[in-house]
C-alpha cells in the first residue's frame, strides 16, 4: 500500500468516528517529511486541557537557562508566603523548604490534585463540577486556596502523583521570577517566537475580545455527555488561571516545530523535560513536564512503534512529536470518554509513522 493510500484510509477513519453522544469530528493533524494527514478543520479552536503543561513547563526551561531557577529552587525562595501558606503537607515536611521546582514538574511534590482529588474528598473546582457553573471565571487563587481542603498525598520525592496543583504553583513562579504576569509572558516567549497567531489572539483576551473567536470554539465534554461546555467556558480558556487555553491543530504544531528546533530553550533543557522518569500508567510516562508513550506496553505486537514525546490533554487531546521521523501528530476528539477512541487512531498513526516516516 503506498503511503497516500495509507493516509487516505486513516483520515476516512477519523471522519467517521462521530457519535450521538459526542457529535463532533475529530481533529487530526500529522506533518512530517514524508507524511501529511489533515482530517476536520485544523484551523478551529479546541480546548488543548493539559497539553498546557508542556508551555508552563518550557517558560519555567527558560528561566533556568537565564539562571533565575535551578531544578532544585525550593517554594520558599520563589513564591511569597501567601502562595504556600494553605498548602497541605506531610508530617515533618516544610513545602517551602522541601517542596522543588523539580517536584512540581515531576509530579512529585506530595501536593494533591485539586482537579482530581483524592477519593473521598472534593473540590469546587473538580473536573466533575466545574460543568456546573460553566460561567464562573476561577482565578488562580480560587484554585489554589481549593488545595488547603486536601490531605497531602505523599512527601515530596516520594510517589508520582499527578497533580495540577503543581502546575498552578509553576505559573506563579513564572510571574514571579519574571517580573510579569503569566500571559504575557506566553505571549511574549512563546506565541510570537512560533507565529502562533490564532492562539495569540485569543491567550489574554477579555470578555468581549474572546467572544469572536470563541464562535470558532469546537464543544467539548468534560463528564457528564449531556452537557458540553462551548462558549460559555470561553471566559476560563484565555490562559489567565491554569486550566488550558483554547488553540488550533496548526499552531500546536508550529510550537512544537519551534520547541524542537532549540528556538525555545536550550536543546539540553529539552531532554531533562522530556526524558521519561515515571510511569502514569501502562504506555505513558512522565518526565518533567512531557510524556512519552510507548506503545508496546499497550499491546506486545507494537513494540517496534517509535516512542514521541509531548503533551496530554484530559479531553482527549494530543499534541506528539517523532524525533526520529521528524513528525508532529495532534489529535482532539473533544471529550474525556473518547480517551480510547483518540488512542486507537494515535496507535495507528503511529504504525503509518513507523512504516513510511
Amino acid at each position: 500500500m503506498s503511503v497516500d493510500e495509507a493516509v487516505r484510509r486513516a483520515a476516512s477513519v477519523i471522519e467517521r468516528t462521530t457519535s450521538r453522544t459526542f457529535p463532533v469530528r475529530p481533529i487530526a493533524r500529522v506533518l512530517g517529511p514524508r507524511i501529511e494527514l489533515t482530517s476536520g478543520d485544523p484551523d478551529r479552536y479546541f480546548f488543548t486541557a493539559s497539553v498546557d503543561k508542556v508551555f508552563i513547563a518550557t517558560l519555567v526551561a527558560q528561566l533556568m537557562d537565564s539562571g533565575r531557577v535551578t531544578p532544585e529552587s525550593p517554594l520558599g525562595a520563589l513564591l511569597p508566603a501567601r502562595d504556600i501558606r494553605s498548602l497541605p503537607a506531610a508530617a515533618g515536611v516544610v513545602n517551602a523548604r522541601h517542596v522543588t521546582i523539580d517536584h512540581l514538574l515531576s509530579h512529585t511534590s506530595g501536593l494533591p490534585d485539586v482537579m482530581l482529588p483524592p477519593r473521598g474528598h472534593d473540590t469546587t473546582c473538580s473536573i466533575a463540577n466545574l460543568s456546573a457553573r460553566p460561567r464562573h471565571t476561577w482565578t488562580l487563587d480560587e484554585l489554589l486556596e481549593q488545595a488547603g481542603h486536601l490531605p497531602p498525598s505523599a512527601r515530596p520525592g516520594e510517589r508520582f502523583l499527578y497533580s495540577d496543583t503543581g502546575y498552578f504553583l509553576l505559573i506563579r513562579i513564572i510571574e514571579e521570577s519574571s517580573g510579569t504576569d503569566f500571559v504575557s509572558r506566553l505571549r511574549t516567549r512563546i506565541l510570537e517566537p512560533a507565529g502562533m497567531a490564532d492562539t495569540a489572539a485569543w491567550v489574554g483576551a477579555d470578555a468581549s475580545e474572546v467572544d469572536r473567536p470563541s464562535r470558532r470554539l469546537d464543544p467539548f465534554w468534560l463528564s457528564d455527555p449531556r452537557t458540553p461546555l462551548h462558549r460559555d467556558f470561553a471566559g476560563n480558556l484565555t490562559g489567565s488561571n491554569g486550566l488550558g487555553w483554547a488553540s488550533t491543530a496548526h499552531d500546536l504544531i508550529r510550537f512544537q516545530e519551534a520547541l524542537h528546533e532549540g528556538r525555545l530553550c536550550d536543546s539540553a533543557r529539552l531532554s531533562y523535560l522530556g526524558a521519561p522518569r515515571n510511569r502514569f500508567r501502562r504506555g505513558i510516562h512522565y518526565g518533567s513536564g512531557m510524556a512519552t508513550l510507548r506503545f508496546g506496553e499497550f499491546f506486545p505486537l507494537l513494540r517496534g512503534h517509535p516512542h514521541p514525546a509531548g503533551g496530554l490533554g484530559y479531553t482527549a487531546s494530543h499534541m506528539f512529536y517523532y524525533p526520529a521521523q521528524r513528525t508532529h501528530v495532534v489529535l482532539n476528539y473533544h471529550a474525556h470518554r473518547r480517551m480510547n477512541a483518540s488512542f486507537q487512531m494515535h496507535i495507528r498513526l503511529a504504525g503509518l509513522i513507523r512504516r513510511y516516516g
